[in-house]
């Protein structure tokens, strides 16, 4: 009993009290008989079920941001191409050997996607984020995994799940579509260094299934570079956790080749990634990276150093988080006089000194297990891998002869130990030949007699026995072998304090006991998992060097891909870049804790366990908080307002655009570009929303101005040409539709879309050219466009279509119908082109009934689709068959109520039947669609004029007038009601 639970069994205690002394067997690590393996997996459980109650309220979320371009508008996620074409193609779906492919190459998360899109027959938003949090919860369990391989203490493992599950920066990895490509690559990145470990034990013990786990490693780390480009430091994170090891002092004859495999491994994907598959064909823009563009390459150094304090601060306080950090979010360090140097310099600092202090502890540990093998072992080193293959009746003699030994030089070897290294002392209940240590001070094992024999005479005779107790040490070393895997592990923090000199020995007796408790395998107990923990048989020192070592490892080698300080990316920071080295960075937090909570002062535990569930439920807090703002994009862009304002209401401005919202847009759009005048994309949205509201002539100033800062923005010389046409300058239209038509697509980034841009400028102007009866222009248009776009198969259909119908105008009917057959050969279900060719064949006399057949079939293909009514309406209308005609009309209107066209074609056809009740009634709905149309009044007015309601119908006209004022038709019609003074 300790001093500790001596004094709560003498006192009465308080009911808070009570309640701490219940829990301090808990905080002293004196309840793990319940922790054994099986139990520790429902750490887990915990861990993971945290993660997926988190991020529930993803599941009702939409598409947003990058989603639409990497999933929706993909061809490898929606079936449009075989899969095999994944590893030709980049993340967007564009040829890696495009001039405008981005160069980010993640097959397997592409091919993920389309497998969602398989499973849920569509598009379904919320099958893709239940597989991404599915993913993060195995992410989770690995990095619980992991834990236990570093951390023996029961607390730090459950930390360290706990906070990776519910870190906020990983909201955007999660809740956003496209962030699957970190958590897969996190989760093969995980599985390769598990992979690895399995085959150093098997290695070690001379197992043949090494192999297997080495390749299975390999498979992995594949695997994880084809999710994402950052997991190419797998292999090397595998690499320096066995390099450490055996700077630790752990022999192992075959470490050498297992390092040669790994490396070489690693150089071939490397090189593979970087020379044989194509990297990115364009710069990046200067909105996407700004720095890498800046002019001085000093503000570009300093600026690049400090991105890493950036990061740091996300993960230790993520507040502020936003979808981008791009244009001027992150002020550049154009100074050695500015103070974020100091910050970039301690950051730096701090993580040389930990790898020089590791590296230094580490080599001072094999020096000494070199000393203790050199001073006089008659084993040599590789006997340890040939113990591993012998006969099971050997390796009983050996071990019996091992425990001999051991039993023999246990004196000298203990002090030895003790005194000189502070190494462990054995497990006394650990069933195998390999002890678990318990350590300590030497001058406070020097104070307990029970526990180091004639402690006087080791001082005094210690030149003496330090030579003996090496020779023990290395038989020791020798007979137990490298399997230190195999052994029980203490708590990695483990070293304690002596209480001083002027400590009673009673005070000392109890601080030694409750050390030793919380740092050893109890009598009832081994705290960890045997087969997980690596850590086992090192000294204190070495441990906890591994431990720091291996964490920064996870922290910053995943990071440096995409740290532009190799080479730029198209980013300057990237929250989801943050979720592979926040494994280290949670590593590091179940560090301390474990570190913290090696104190004997139950109120100081008590306080530390409170503490991190504060920070637990406050991160938890943010994350589900922070998921709402991954709902829809409006939510989304409207949270990034204050760190990157002019990205933020740029894009905010198009969904509000897009949603009808204009003047809210209009204000928005304007905003942004107050805060940043050159954004072209800005620009052409406000110039939609003039256009959606009919004021042609801003719309035009703001596509010219769009065309300014972006000349190769095919989309803008597009809605420019329709914006002219509107307006009546055909021939400018003319002009900037050739333009657009023919641009070339060199430094574009999304290649698709701007090829689809050109597509329709030659379609706008094929159809001005018919418009105009010059049809062997619009031939030619319509050609050329076939010939440039080869790769647009739906653009090709369309364009066949055009051409049979510019054939069927010249009636030149063969070619007509060949073009018309080709389109429907293309797209067999596409209702347009059964359209189209139902429109050709009505103009030839002779094969009406034939176009009536494929009208009909155009209805089956698509029964709710208002313009296959109203085409064949115009077919029957064409062929004097007017009920008819009027039946499809209405029905047309009716499935498209806001279509201004249809409306007016249903009231017409029902005025031609003399239905003049049912005309008015859709004259008004056309008045109400269009209020500022003046033929719209027109119609009306002449409805109310045959239905003798001459004021009405005089009202009418004037409104008509006011708004297109002298038109002859109206006044004619108000001189027919008597009406001169207008």
């Amino acid at each position: 009993m300790t001093l500790m639970e001596h004094r709560l069994a003498k006192q009465p205690l308080a009911p808070p009290a009570a309640m701490l002394a219940k829990l301090w067997p808990w905080l002293r690590h004196e309840a793990w008989p319940w922790l054994h393996k099986s139990n520790m997996d429902y750490t887990s459980l915990v861990c993971c079920g945290l993660a997926f109650v988190l991020y529930l309220n993803t599941l009702n979320a939409g598409f947003v941001y990058d989603d639409r371009r990497a999933v929706l508008t993909n061809a490898d996620v929606s079936g449009g191409s075989s899969w095999q074409r994944s590893f030709g193609n980049d993340f967007w779906g564009t040829p890696l050997t495009d001039s405008g492919s981005h160069g980010s190459w993640r097959p397997l998360t592409v091919l993920s996607f389309r497998l969602n899109y398989i499973l849920a027959g569509g598009f379904a938003p919320w099958g893709f984020h239940l597989g991404n949090n599915l993913l993060h919860c195995v992410a989770t369990a690995l990095v619980v995994r992991v834990a236990r391989t570093l951390l023996a203490s029961f607390w730090a493992v459950l930390a360290t799940g706990a906070l990776f599950a519910a870190h906020p920066i990983h909201t955007e990895a999660v809740a956003s579509v496209v962030g699957r490509a970190d958590v897969a690559a996190c989760v093969c990145y995980l599985l390769t260094y598990l992979s690895y470990l399995r085959h150093m034990r098997w290695r070690e013990s001379a197992d043949p299934r090494q192999w297997l786990a080495l390749a299975t490693t390999l498979l992995f780390s594949i695997a994880a570079l084809l999710c994402k480009e950052t997991a190419i430091t797998a292999l090397l994170v595998c690499a320096a956790f066995d390099v450490m090891r055996g700077l630790s002092g752990q022999v192992d004859k075959q470490r050498l080749r297992s390092l040669f495999f790994v490396l070489c491994a690693l150089c071939c994907s490397v090189y593979y990634r970087l020379i044989v598959v194509p990297g990115p064909q364009s710069a990046f823009s200067s909105a996407d990276n700004p720095i890498a563009r800046t002019a001085s390459t000093w503000t570009r150094l300093l600026t690049f150093l400090h991105l890493p304090v950036v990061n740091l601060k996300l993960l230790l306080l993520p507040q502020v988080l936003s979808f981008d950090w791009g244009m001027d979010a992150l002020p550049r360090v154009t100074t050695l006089w500015d103070r974020r140097n100091a910050q970039s310099a301690c950051l730096y600092t701090v993580l040389l000194g930990v790898a020089w202090r590791g590296c230094k502890v580490l080599l001072h540990s094999g020096e000494l297990a070199d000393v203790a093998g050199s001073s006089g072992s008659s084993y040599p080193q590789y006997h340890i891998q040939k113990v591993g293959r012998k006969s099971r009746a050997k390796r009983k003699r050996l071990a019996a002869n091992n425990n001999n030994n051991n039993n023999s030089n246990s004196n000298k070897y203990q002090a030895f130990e003790a005194a000189y290294h502070q190494e462990a002392l054995p497990c006394s209940d650990c069933n195998n030949n390999n002890g678990v240590y318990v350590y300590g001070d030497a001058t406070q094992q020097q104070q307990h007699p029970h526990t180091h024999p004639h402690p006087q005479q080791h001082a005094a005779h210690a030149p003496h026995q330090l030579v003996s107790s090496a020779v023990s040490l290395a038989l020791h070393k020798a007979f137990r072998g490298s399997r230190s895997s195999s052994s029980c592990s203490n708590s990695t923090t483990a070293s304690n304090k002596s209480s001083g000199s002027s400590s009673s020995s009673a005070s000392n007796s109890s601080n030694f006991s409750s050390s030793s408790n919380s740092s050893c395998c109890s009598n009832r107990s081994c705290p960890n998992s045997c087969s997980d923990y690596m850590l086992g048989g090192m000294s204190v020192a070495a441990r906890n060097s591994c431990i720091l070592l291996m964490s920064c490892a996870f922290l910053t080698l995943p990071f440096l891909p995409a740290s532009n300080l190799f080479f730029y990316v198209g980013f300057v920071v990237a929250e989801r870049l943050l979720y592979l080295p926040s494994v280290g960075f949670c590593l590091l937090v179940g560090y301390g804790v474990s570190k913290l909570l090696d104190r004997d002062s139950r109120t100081r535990r008590l306080l530390l366990l409170i503490g991190l569930g504060m920070l637990l439920v406050s991160f938890s807090v943010r994350t589900v908080r922070r998921n709402a703002d991954w709902r829809d994009e409006e939510s989304l862009f409207r949270s990034a307002i204050t760190v990157n304002p002019p990205k933020a209401l740029g894009n905010l401005g198009s969904v509000l655009s897009s949603q009808a919202r204009y003047e809210e847009a209009k204000q928005v759009l304007q905003e942004a570009i107050r805060y940043r005048p050159n954004m072209a994309d800005v620009h052409f949205n406000l110039g939609i929303l003039h256009q959606n509201q009919q004021d042609y002539k801003s719309a035009v100033e703001c596509f010219q101005r769009a065309i300014k800062f972006r000349p190769s923005l095919a989309v803008a010389y597009l809605n420019l040409g329709i914006s002219f046409i509107a307006l009546g300058k055909r021939q400018q239209a003319i002009e900037i539709l050739q333009l657009g038509a023919t641009l070339e697509g060199a430094t574009v980034r999304d290649r698709s879309a701007h090829d689809q841009a050109r597509s329709s400028a030659y379609l706008q102007l094929g159809a001005l050219y018919v418009e105009q009866g010059k049809l062997q222009r619009a031939l030619a248009t319509y050609r050329e466009a076939l010939s440039s776009l080869p790769a647009l198969v739906q653009q090709r259909e369309v364009l066949y279509q055009r051409i049979g119908d510019v054939f069927g105008r010249l009636q030149q009917w063969d070619e007509a119908e060949r073009h018309h057959r080709a389109a429907l050969e293309l797209q067999p279900n596409q209702v347009a082109a059964h359209l189209s060719y139902g429109i050709t064949l009505a103009r030839n006399s002779s094969r009406a009934s034939e176009a009536e057949m494929w009208f009909k079939r155009a209805l089956k293909l698509a029964p709710e689709q208002a313009s296959v009514y109203h085409h064949y309406a115009e077919f029957l209308s064409l062929q004097s068959r007017h009920q008819e005609s009027a039946v499809y009309h209405r029905r047309a209107a009716e499935l498209a109520p806001t279509d201004y066209a249809l409306v007016v074609a249903a009231a017409t056809s029902l005025r031609l039947l003399d239905r003049k009740v049912e005309a008015e009634l859709w004259y008004r709905k056309a008045v109400a669609l269009r209020p500022n149309d003046a033929h719209a009044h027109t119609n009306l007015g002449a409805i109310l004029h045959l239905l003798g309601r001459t004021n009405h119908a005089a009202a009418s006209y004037k409104a008509a007038l006011r708004l297109q004022p002298g038109d002859a038709i109206t006044l004619g019609n108000l001189a027919k009601l008597g009406v001169t003074n207008v």
